[in-house]
């Protein structure tokens, strides 16, 4: 036995059910409901790359995964009223997930930062931070809170400078962002 040729078919195949209608063509394959609407879709897209998207009952985009220009995965999670509310990529240095509001403005990151730690970043409905957790400058854990200014106003961590050798420290600052108080856990 050998290969065969493939026979080309230049119009999309249908597939007719109760339960819908799959098309299958060159580059895409897509899936509709008993109602017709559009529920899930494989295609080609930008830069050769693949693309799945689901849809809702009503045809809205829910959920897309397909790869970025750099060719990493990234995953989109959609409301029904077909706005972006969390994304998933993964990259050259680690993977995170970032969520946003009905604004479109970030609120909310979790994952890996370019200096290969990880850490947890809020943000308020303007897209300015209001905490952090994750690792520091010396990979110690550090926690620091803002206002709604944006301004630093707790920190809490490890301590290195003045002979401390990574002890612990609380740090208050009022609203500007400036110095008002600290202690370090160092005993003496």
């Amino acid at each position: 036995m050998g290969s065969r040729a493939a026979q080309k078919i230049n119009e999309p195949i249908l597939i007719v059910g109760e339960r819908g209608t799959t098309k299958i063509g060159g580059g895409f394959i897509e899936i509709d409901g008993p109602s017709g609407k559009k529920i899930f879709d494989i295609i080609v897209g930008k830069n050769s790359n693949g693309e799945l998207t689901l849809y809702n009952k009503n045809s809205i985009n829910i959920a897309k995964i397909t790869s970025t220009d750099d060719n990493d995965g990234f995953f989109n999670l959609y409301n029904n009223a077909n706005i972006r509310v969390v994304n998933i990529k993964s990259s050259a240095f680690g993977g995170f997930l970032t969520t946003y509001n009905n604004n479109n403005k970030q609120t909310a990151y979790l994952g890996t930062f370019r200096n290969l730690k990880g850490g947890l970043m809020t943000y308020n409905e303007r897209f300015s931070l209001t905490s952090f957790i994750g690792a520091s400058e010396k990979s110690d854990g550090k926690l620091s809170i803002y206002n709604n200014q944006g301004n630093s106003i707790v920190q809490i961590g490890a301590l290195y400078n003045n002979g401390n050798s990574g002890e612990g420290f609380l740090s208050l600052h009022d609203r500007f962002g400036e110095y008002g108080w600290h202690k370090s856990g160092r005993n003496e």
